[in-house]
C-alpha cells in the first residue's frame, strides 16, 4: 500500500548502524530475513536517516553494511522499483516536457509498463544460438536499444534491468561499421528503435551481422508489418495481466554476479570499448552515492537531458531519481536556450551537467544584471533564471573554473565537482556538498567498487 516517506523518528541511527554491523559480522544467514533487510534497505536510504549520522565517515560504513546485504539478499532493481512504486504509487516517475497536455507517468503507471514490456522481451523475443552450459537467463533473449531520450526507451530499459534480460543502449551516433561489430560480439537478438532514419540504420545493420535479429519500433512507421519489424506496443498490449504475472514468475534468474547490461565509450579512440555490469555494480552504486549525498532524496525533480546510453544519464539520473524515489524530466533538445526556459516551467531540485551549461547559466544570470535589473548580490535574479527549488548540482566530464563553483555556492545552490567514467558506473569522486576544495573533484564515493 501508500507508505509516503520512511517514519524514522525515534531511530537512533548510530545505534541501529552498530547493531547491523554486528549482525553481519556474526556471519548470520541474512537471506533468511530478507523482508526484514529490504525493509532496513528501504528505510536507512532516506536522507532523515543518513543526516542523523554524526559524519561522512559513518555514513561510509552504512553503505558497506547494505553492498553485504544488497548481495546477501540478492537485492536487484527490480526490488528497487518495486519498493518505490508501493511507497508512492501515484507520485511522478517520468515527464516528457515535449508531449503537449502529458502530466507525467506515476510510479505504478511505470511499473505496469515495465512488467508488461519484459514478459513480452521474455516470451517472444528470439534467444541466442548459444553453447551448452550456460545459465538459463544466459539462454534468454538479448535486447539493443537504439534511441534518443524518452519514455519508450527508458521503459524499455528498466523492463530488461529490473528482469533479469541482457540489454545494451547503444549511442545513436554509432556509425553502421560499429553498430554490427558490436551486435555480432554482444550477439543481441533484437533491437528497439524510436525513429524511421534509426530503423534505415538498423536495417542496414541487419544486412551485415553474422545472425539476423528482431526490431522493434516504439512509434509507427511505413515499415512496420515487413518481415522482422514489429511496433512494440502493439505486441505488448496483447499480453493479459495474469499472463505478465505468470511470465514474469517462471522467468529465469540471473545471479547478481552474472552481466546484466554493457555500455559503451564514445569510440573516440577507435572502436567503442564495452563495459559490463551485474545488478551488484549497479544497486550497490545507488546507496554509494546516497551516502555521498545525504541531503537528497526529498521530492527530488531532475531535469535530464543526458542520453541514457551515457553513464551519468543512464545511471545517476535515472536510477538515481528512482533511487531518490523523484521525478525524472526528459528535457528533450539539450541547447541552452532550451534548458533555460524549461528551469521556468520545470522548477528542478537538481540538475547534472557538464561544465559549459554550468557557465552558461552563470552567463544568463550576469547578464540581467549588467542590463540593470538587479545588483550581483541579489538572489531574485538567479532565481528567476533557475527557478526556486534548485539546490544541487554536479559538474563533471570536464573542467570548471573555481569562481563558477563559488557563484552557485553564493546563491544556496550545492555544486559539487566530480570524475567519473562509464568503467566505474559513472561517478568515482565527488567534492562533498558545502566541502568544495578549489581546483579538486572531491574524494572517492564508498568503496562498492572494490566488491566488483
Amino acid at each position: 500500500g501508500h507508505r509516503g516517506a520512511p517514519d524514522v523518528r525515534g531511530i537512533d541511527a548510530r545505534r541501529l548502524l552498530v547493531a547491523v554491523e554486528e549482525a553481519l559480522a556474526a556471519g548470520d544467514p541474512v537471506e533468511a530475513d530478507r523482508a526484514v533487510w529490504c525493509e532496513y534497505l528501504a528505510v536507512t536510504r532516506h536522507p532523515d536517516f543518513l543526516t542523523a549520522l554524526e559524519d561522512p565517515a559513518e555514513r561510509d560504513r552504512w553503505a558497506e553494511s547494505t553492498f553485504t546485504l544488497i548481495e546477501g539478499i540478492g537485492y536487484t532493481l527490480g526490488d528497487l522499483l518495486e519498493r518505490r512504486a508501493a511507497d508512492h504509487p501515484d507520485r511522478v516517475l517520468f515527464r516528457e516536457i515535449e508531449v503537449a497536455g502529458s502530466d507525467g507517468w506515476n510510479y505504478a503507471q511505470i511499473l505496469r509498463r515495465v512488467r508488461a514490456t519484459a514478459a513480452h522481451f521474455l516470451e517472444n523475443a528470439p534467444r541466442p544460438d548459444l553453447p551448452a552450459g550456460l545459465s538459463r537467463a544466459e539462454d534468454g533473449p538479448r535486447i539493443g536499444l537504439f534511441c534518443a531520450n524518452g519514455l519508450g526507451s527508458a521503459v524499455c530499459d528498466l523492463a530488461c534491468l529490473c528482469h533479469d534480460i541482457f540489454v545494451s543502449p547503444l549511442n545513436i551516433h554509432f556509425s553502421v561499421d560499429n553498430l554490427a561489430w558490436i551486435f555480432d560480439r554482444l550477439r543481441l537478438t533484437a533491437a528497439v528503435c524510436d525513429h524511421p532514419d534509426r530503423l534505415d540504420v538498423l536495417l542496414q545493420v541487419r544486412e551485415r551481422v553474422s545472425v539476423p535479429f528482431e526490431i522493434y519500433t516504439l512509434n509507427h512507421c511505413r515499415r512496420v508489418g515487413e518481415e522482422g519489424i514489429h511496433l512494440l506496443h502493439e505486441m505488448v498490449s496483447r499480453l493479459d495481466v495474469e499472463s505478465i504475472d505468470r511470465i514474469l514468475a517462471d522467468r529465469p534468474r540471473r545471479t547478481m554476479r552474472e552481466v546484466a547490461t554493457v555500455m559503451f565509450t564514445s569510440g573516440s579512440t577507435g572502436q567503442p570499448k564495452g563495459v559490463a555490469f551485474n545488478q551488484y555494480n549497479l544497486v550497490t552504486k545507488r546507496f554509494a552515492r546516497a551516502a555521498a549525498l545525504p541531503e537528497v532524496g526529498r521530492d527530488e525533480i531532475l531535469l535530464c537531458y543526458l542520453p541514457l546510453f551515457h553513464t551519468f544519464g543512464r545511471y545517476l539520473e535515472m536510477l538515481g531519481a528512482i533511487f531518490w524515489g523523484g521525478t525524472y524530466v526528459f528535457a528533450g533538445n539539450p541547447s541552452a536556450e532550451t534548458l533555460l526556459n524549461q528551469f521556468r516551467e520545470i522548477r528542478p531540485t537538481a540538475l547534472i551537467s557538464v561544465p559549459v551549461r554550468w557557465v552558461q547559466i552563470r552567463d544568463r544570470v550576469m547578464e540581467l544584471v549588467r542590463d540593470g535589473e538587479a545588483s550581483p548580490g541579489d538572489d531574485t535574479v538567479f532565481r528567476r533564471v533557475v527557478g526556486d527549488r534548485l539546490r544541487w548540482g554536479l559538474s563533471a566530464a570536464g573542467y570548471l573554473a573555481p569562481q563558477v563553483f563559488r557563484f552557485f555556492h553564493r546563491h544556496g545552490v550545492a555544486l559539487c565537482s566530480g570524475f567519473g567514467m562509464t568503467e566505474g558506473t559513472g561517478g568515482l569522486t565527488m567534492t562533498p556538498p558545502g566541502d568544495y576544495v578549489e581546483e579538486s573533484v572531491g574524494v572517492p564515493l564508498p568503496l562498492s567498487l572494490i566488491h566488483i
